[in-house]
């Protein structure tokens, strides 16, 4: 409900999107991930297998939540979260 997907979006089997969400271009959702309502992802975002967005956290483009990852906090552009909580990994190049 009311969520918005934008283009060459790649939404895998058993991923859940929920209300209120924006994805932006070129992001892959992967199997089993669960994006919570009132999210917004940025452009050329990597959303791992099995990692959970919490409701109303906004991940910056061009970053990547890895495998399994909790995010709780909102996630800055150009970084790789990892764990439980989510936390900043790697610095990726823009």
């Amino acid at each position: 409900a009311y969520t918005e997907i934008g283009e060459h979006v790649i939404i895998n089997r058993g991923a859940l999107i929920g209300h209120h969400a924006s994805i932006g271009n070129y992001v892959t959702v992967s199997p089993g991930a669960n994006i919570a309502g009132r999210t917004r992802i940025g452009n050329c975002c990597y959303i791992g297998m099995g990692s959970i967005v919490i409701d109303g956290i906004s991940i910056g483009r061009n970053s990547v939540v890895a495998a399994g990852a909790v995010v709780t906090k909102d996630v800055p552009e150009n970084v790789m979260v990892a764990g439980m909580p989510a936390k900043v990994t790697k610095q990726l190049e823009g």
